[in-house]
This record gives C-alpha cells, sequence and structure tokens, in this order.
C-alpha cells in the first residue's frame, strides 16, 4: 500500500483480518497462561511468544484509537468555511466537521494573510508543495495582482493514504491571502486528524519561506 501496489480497500481488508488474527493470539496467549497455571504443564515459551507478537501487531490499532479519540476527524477540512476551494477527485461530501472543535485541536487552521503579491505567495506555496513531493493535477496561477490562482494536489501520507489537497491565493487589501482544504480521496469516517495535521506543517512551512523571501 506504501508503494501504491495494492488499493486502499483492499489494504483495509488486509488491517482487519492482521488485527483480527493479532487479537486471536493475544487471546489465545492469556489462555494458555491460566491454564499452564492452574496445570503447571509446559508451554510458557510459546504462550509468552503468541502474547508477545500479538501486543506488538496490535500496537498500531491502539495507536489509531488513541489518535481517533483525541483529534476531531478532518476527513475534509478548510480554513474557509464559507467558501473553500474546489476539490477535483476528493469524495468527501457527507462529511460533518465542527469548526469550532477543529479549531481548538489545530488552532493554525486559519486563513493566512502576507504582505506579499499574489503571484510571489502563489509561487511559493508551489514551490512548497512540489519540494513536500504532493503530485500536482491541477494549477491555475495569477495573472496579476489583481488575480487569483488555485492549486490541487494529491498527497500520500506514511502508511500510502492519499488525501487531495488544494490551496487558493486570493488578492487582498495590501497583500494576498491563501486559504486551504484537504480531503480524503475516498470517504471516511475519521482520518484520524491526518489532513489536518498536514495543512499545519503546510502553513508554517509557508510561514517559515515567507518569512525568507521578505527578508
Amino acid at each position: 500500500h506504501i508503494f501504491d501496489l495494492i488499493p486502499s480497500d483492499v489494504f483495509g481488508i488486509c488491517l482487519v483480518i492482521g488485527f483480527g488474527a493479532a487479537a486471536l493470539a493475544l487471546l489465545l496467549g492469556i489462555l494458555a497462561y491460566v491454564r499452564l497455571w492452574f496445570t503447571g504443564d509446559r508451554g510458557w515459551r510459546p504462550a509468552s511468544f503468541g502474547v508477545g507478537f500479538g501486543l506488538v501487531c496490535l500496537a498500531p490499532l491502539a495507536v489509531a484509537v488513541y489518535l481517533a479519540a483525541t483529534y476531531p476527524s478532518t476527513a475534509d477540512v478548510s480554513t474557509a468555511l464559507v467558501s473553500p476551494p474546489q476539490l477535483l477527485m476528493a469524495q468527501a461530501e457527507g462529511v460533518e466537521i465542527d469548526p469550532e472543535l477543529i479549531l481548538v485541536s489545530y488552532p493554525n487552521l486559519i486563513t493566512r494573510f502576507y504582505q506579499i503579491p499574489p503571484q510571489t505567495l502563489f509561487a511559493l506555496a508551489e514551490t512548497l508543495a512540489r519540494q513536500s513531493g504532493w503530485q500536482v493535477i491541477s494549477v491555475l496561477a495569477p495573472q496579476s495582482g489583481e488575480s487569483g490562482g488555485t492549486l490541487n494536489a494529491i498527497r500520500r501520507s506514511l502508511l500510502g493514504w492519499s488525501n487531495e489537497i488544494a490551496f487558493r491565493v486570493s488578492p487582498g487589501p495590501i497583500g494576498a491571502l491563501i486559504d486551504l482544504r484537504a480531503a480524503s480521496l475516498y470517504p471516511t469516517p475519521h482520518d484520524l486528524g491526518e489532513n489536518g495535521r498536514a495543512i499545519e506543517d503546510f502553513l508554517r512551512a509557508l510561514d517559515q519561506s515567507v518569512t525568507q523571501y521578505v527578508q
């Protein structure tokens, strides 16, 4: 899945089967402990292997449960609540997001304003997106200081999950604004906060790029 050799739905089925087998190994290992405690038979070592490997294989599931309980879903999240940037491929319809809860967990998910021309801001953001390894699928650059521009790209997470990220640069009173939107490529009940963290990381890096440009 990381190398895009199997689709995400197949990978999801593999995860369910793998976690189920790990849970069964852990349960059987614990039952073996109980039996060995009362009977005094041999077999503590293989029982310990079952418990140990079961815990190791269930560790990612525990992390996922922790993230789902700690962070709100950002399956479709944007810095612009009223008119977010348009998506081209992501199927995020029907995803309900609580804006107030999102801002509490991700305080950096707000519209950015920079006192630089829209063309310059767009160029810096596009360069950063390409350097981040995003697969750019659409680019509409600003043609003048009074026009805006949009970019759409596909971003793959560490484990191979894909999401679409779009940003829109608009002219401001004395500079330019940028809004971002990220959504899972396929409908999902919870993305474990992946999209929210991706946008926050991008905006932090963009802040640094703009600061270096101004300096």
